[in-house]
């Protein structure tokens, strides 16, 4: 019988309750489907045939324990999902520049590498931007991110020398259009399934619910469809393999473009909730890679 490990993190020992319906499609199918915390050192991973990371939501506050559970899951003897040369790059938030790179359209960004000197003021007069947001490059949910005006810039000066003194950090062009929402659209594979709208408070920039964000069903046109495959071939052709197992594309529609802001290919919530069949989706394409 078939044994998969469904990374998670110690404060969710049971899986987000977003992915219930993902386990009960796979038991469903007669694999052997459980919750494994990712930074258990006692987890003998060799005992799976597949690991797919799951609600990992903890990774980027212990980056040097991640880094070492990737390097275990890459030596040990299982698939994993997605593959650890892409937890290793999407970790990073500089995979951004790389598809830039690649022809996708992304937010005017800085790349402040850890100890260099970046003054705000120099960044806004430089770029004539009027607001921007400063962030970790190792980050999730908003974690030590700032929205900041140009009349700002002064006074978080400071903070923004602490931040880059001990990490890589990106500075970006706010994009005013996250306040008309922010699509995630959800692929497994190359196929796409689902797709929602996140749009946060008014007044505030984050969509994440934990920030008063709120999640919508809606259906993309084919034109932002396009715009979001071609991110997903964007990842595989830099990777150089297959399409990952799932990827969520976020970002914000201008005109016929549409602008990445993440494509999130480590631990995403995959809004299974709002899509009855999406679980048997993703467990029937994990089954066909087995």
């Amino acid at each position: 019988m078939t044994s998969i490990a469904l990374a998670t993190a110690a404060d969710l020992p049971g899986l987000v309750d977003d992915d219930a319906s993902f386990l009960a499609a796979l038991r469903e199918r007669g694999v052997t489907a459980e919750p494994v915390v990712w930074s258990d050192e006692s987890v003998d991973w060799d005992g799976f045939d597949a690991v797919v990371v799951r609600s990992i939501w903890d990774y980027y506050r212990r980056p040097a324990a991640y880094a070492a559970w990737v390097d275990r899951l890459s030596d040990a003897d299982c698939a994993v999902w997605n593959p650890t040369a892409t937890l290793d790059w999407n970790s990073h938030k500089f995979y951004l520049r790389d598809l830039a790179d690649a022809g996708v359209s992304t937010l005017p960004t800085e790349y402040v590498e850890r100890g260099d000197d970046v003054s705000l003021e120099a960044v806004f007069e430089r770029r004539g931007w009027d607001e921007l947001v400063v962030k970790p490059a190792v980050s999730a949910g908003a974690f030590e991110t700032r929205q900041l005006s140009r009349a700002e810039a002064a006074a978080a000066q400071p903070w923004v020398d602490d931040l880059v003194a001990e990490k890589d950090v990106l500075v970006q062009e706010f994009a005013p259009d996250i306040e008309d929402g922010e699509w995630s659209l959800v692929f497994f594979g190359d196929e796409f399934s689902h797709a929602v709208v996140k749009r946060p408070e008014p007044g505030d920039y984050r969509v994440q619910e934990k920030h008063g964000g709120s999640v919508h069903v809606e259906v993309p046109s084919e034109t932002l469809l396009d715009n979001a495959r071609r991110v997903v071939d964007a990842v595989s052709a830099h990777l150089g393999g297959d399409p990952p197992l799932y990827a969520r594309v976020d970002g914000v529609e201008r005109g016929d473009d549409f602008y990445l802001l993440e494509v999130e290919l480590i631990e995403p919530e995959l809004f299974f909730r709002t899509d009855d069949d999406a679980g048997d989706r993703l467990a029937e394409a994990l089954l066909a890679r087995l």
